[in-house]
């Protein structure tokens, strides 16, 4: 009947999906937990890197521009020992309106013809002591007060002969009429002259106002979200450009811009116009010989934005691959690790002494292949205790053959014991001796089917039985002996030898007449083997008697003779099996020999198997 155990009974599933779990689900969460970390450091490293990079931009562009204006005005203002400055003065002192056109029209073509071939330039402006201004290429829409109010300004009166660097934003100033565009951040690079610069002594400040070609960077990138927002922020953390009119950046700048460190950290900030308060990366970086920082900021949520988005294409990745390892299990769970449970459980039935246990096939070819091999386990087994269980029986039936009588042994023995009486007391002594013998073989005969005897013994009981032999062949042969001393002590079945002697002397010696027979009985260690051999000069036998002696069929109409060879056999091969065996060599009219070969191990006197365990109380002496 074919079986199939429940699912409780499969602790290996179990097992299995315990280890799945800790070897491949577990490890798998690990190394996306631990790859979306990294993957945020690498992004907010990358994006660190890429604004640095275009704040590097931005800071050299702005320096080359810095340089460039602040090279005009000193060479503006020192060329030809301070000309320009005196025509400057000439307009500023003319006080006919013909005369001053004349100056002014000398300034432009000098300011023209000193700036070439720069085109940057909006206008440039001399500032009077005093109070008064003239103008270059552009006037200069500021009212004098405002300017002369301004950082650059007193920080250039400060430092005599050296240039100052101011800033203007023309998204919220307006500096000329025509000539600026908006959105566009203007230099201003001033310097006081001193007297031995302006020997007039009457001009107080020069200035120039230039366009700056960093204007167009910062708008450039606000068209990649990444990037975040530039500004360029004054000595006091003031938004100086870059703001595009958002007041909210204007008025959380003005408040905290003092404060920035330079560097790059994250910082919560209100710099939406609706608003609220976010998490920024925030990364500064000074300006070169001014006092003015570029600051750029990045929401982090949109840095976390790409994050998630690559983030979201790894758990895909990882749940498509934990989906591949799920759906390779299950199909090596259901095609070999269950078909290879099943039999585990069933062999527990089959130790529990269950063998009607018969599995269905079921797997890969090779696994059928096992549950088959299995059945078919269990059924020879289950075979082979029976034919074990049957040969037990036919071990015990051989032995009770030769052993049991018809006759009760114990009356048999008590009766033998009472003639030897009465001839002992009678003086027959020959009667006595045989019915001694008689007794001793009788004895013997009858004792425990499952004693052993040492080949001592055995020889004992033989000379008892060939005692009576010879009173029955009136002295008509002669028996030798040949036995090794370290064969005396091994254990051999009871009578393995007096049925061999017996059949040749009933059969060996029948016909021989006036001729005396030679009976020799030998034991002897060959290799692994005990060999025990019974030689007779009797009348021998063809190969066609052989083989019936072997298969116990008796040699003639009216005898037993043969049987008991075939007996001797059985009992041989049921307690050594295939090791033991039994040898026939004879040739017709020059006798006979019969060789019995027993394992040495199994019967050598250091055997300690319960079976061939020795009679320690013998009946035969």
């Amino acid at each position: 009947m074919a079986v199939k155990l429940s699912d409780s009974q499969y602790p290996l599933k179990k097992v299995f999906y315990r280890m799945f779990s800790l070897l491949v689900v577990v490890p798998l969460i690990v190394v996306f937990a631990a790859a979306a970390v990294i993957l945020y450091q690498v992004m907010r490293t990358s994006a660190v890197d890429t604004i640095s990079a275009f704040q590097e931009t931005v800071a050299t562009t702005l320096n080359t521009d810095i340089k460039s204006a602040s090279l005009q005005l000193s060479h503006f203002v020192y060329v030809n020992d301070g000309e320009f400055l005196n025509v400057a003065n000439r307009v500023y002192s003319s006080s006919g309106s013909s005369q001053q056109y004349l100056a002014a029209k000398e300034l432009e073509r000098s300011f023209n013809t000193a700036m070439v071939p720069s085109q940057n330039i909006l206008a440039g402006l001399f500032f009077m002591k005093g109070g008064g201004t003239v103008p270059v290429k552009e006037s200069i829409t500021l009212p004098d007060d405002a300017l002369r109010a301004e950082g650059w300004y007193r920080t250039a009166l400060d430092n005599p002969n050296r240039v100052t660097i101011g800033g203007y934003d023309t998204s919220k100033t307006d500096l000329t009429a025509n000539a600026q565009k908006g959105g566009q951040l203007v230099l201003v690079t001033a310097m006081a002259p001193n007297y031995t610069t302006d020997r007039s002594g009457r001009i107080e400040m020069v200035a120039y106002f230039t366009t700056s070609q960093v204007s167009e960077v910062p708008l450039r990138s606000r068209s990649d979200p990444g990037m975040g927002t530039t500004l360029l922020l004054d000595e006091e953390g003031q938004v100086l450009f870059g703001d595009m009119g958002r007041e909210e950046l204007l008025a959380w700048f003005g408040e905290n811009g003092a404060q920035l460190p330079n560097g790059t950290f994250n910082r919560r900030a209100a710099l939406d116009p609706d608003g609220r308060t976010r998490n920024y990366l925030f990364i500064l970086r000074q300006v070169p010989f001014t006092g003015w920082r570029i600051a750029t900021f990045v929401d982090e949520g949109l840095i976390m934005d790409r994050i998630l988005g690559i983030g979201a294409l790894l758990v895909g990745v990882v749940f498509s691959l934990l989906l591949l390892f799920f759906l390779f299990s299950r199909y090596f769970l259901d095609a070999i690790v269950m078909p290879v449970q099943e039999p585990a459980g069933a062999m527990d039935r089959v130790a529990a002494n269950d063998l009607a246990v018969q599995l269905q096939p079921s797997g890969h070819q090779e696994l059928q292949r096992l549950t088959s091999s299995f059945n078919q386990m269990v059924l020879s087994l289950k075979n082979m205790l029976a034919i074990n269980e049957e040969a037990q029986k036919r071990k015990h039936q051989a032995e009770m053959q030769v052993l049991q009588s018809q006759i009760n042994p114990h009356f048999i023995v008590n009766t033998l014991n009472s003639i030897r009486f009465m001839a002992q007391m009678s003086g027959y002594d020959g009667t006595r001796r045989m019915a001694q013998a008689l007794g001793n073989i009788v004895s013997c005969s009858f004792r425990s089917s499952t004693s052993f005897y040492t080949v001592d013994e055995e020889l004992q009981m033989l000379d008892s039985y060939l005692y009576i032999m010879r009173i029955r062949y009136a002295d008509g042969f002669e028996v030798r002996y040949d036995v090794a001393e370290d064969c005396r002590s091994c254990r051999l079945p009871r009578l393995t030898l007096q049925p061999i002697v017996e059949n040749a002397l009933d059969h060996g010696f029948a016909d021989m007449g006036d001729e005396l027979g030679q009976l020799v009985i030998q034991a002897a260690r060959q290799g692994d083997f005990l060999c025990l051999e019974v030689e007779d000069n009797g009348c021998g036998m063809t190969p066609e008697q052989v083989d019936v002696v072997l298969r116990g069929r008796p040699l003639g109409a009216d005898t037993g003779h043969g049987i008991g060879l075939k007996n001797v056999l059985a009992r041989l091969r049921l307690h050594f099996g295939g090791e033991s065996n039994l040898l026939i060599e004879s040739v017709p009219g020059q006798g006979t020999r019969i060789t019995i070969r027993l394992p040495w191990q199994a019967v050598a006197p250091q055997t300690t198997k319960e079976e061939l365990s020795h009679d320690p109380n013998p009946d035969c002496r």
